[in-house]
């Protein structure tokens, strides 16, 4: 599984977005369906480049540090609806460390702002409120 889908299935089953919250929630890859006013979509950031790790035998170890992009968008004029969706989604990543997120355990997941990001609005006045996210793995 990818970091997109780790963190899309534990959106969904903390009931902070998809089911039955009123939030819609897709994937890059799976926009197949009408998509609601209100909704979150991730998708893969390229991250920076890997850190090193030292293994248990004292070698150093290249470790995966991977990006989600997170993007929140509201009802048409409602900024103050996209950014607590937002902030409840930072607030429920940032700062995990050593985290079993479904397919893998993450050794850190951070923010990358301290804050949603506000990115404007879409032609349709619908609000959007980004947050970055990376995720380091050995695995």
């Amino acid at each position: 599984m990818s970091a997109v889908s780790d963190v899309y299935t534990y959106l969904q089953t903390q009931g902070i977005a998809g089911g039955s919250t009123q939030w819609g929630l897709v994937r890059r890859r799976l926009m197949d369906t009408p998509l609601p006013d209100q909704m979150v979509m991730m998708v893969e950031d390229g991250g920076p480049p890997p850190e090193m790790s030292i293994a248990g035998d004292g070698q150093e170890v290249a470790v995966k540090d991977l990006g989600v992009l997170v993007t929140v968008r509201a009802k048409q004029w409602d900024g103050d609806a996209s950014l607590v969706k937002a902030q409840e989604i930072l607030t429920a990543l940032h700062g995990k460390v050593a985290f079993a997120l479904v397919s893998r355990i993450y050794i850190r997941i951070s923010a990358m702002t301290a804050e949603p990001v506000f990115a404007g609005f879409d032609e349709q006045g619908r609000p959007l409120h980004t947050v970055a996210f990376r995720l380091l793995t050995d695995a």
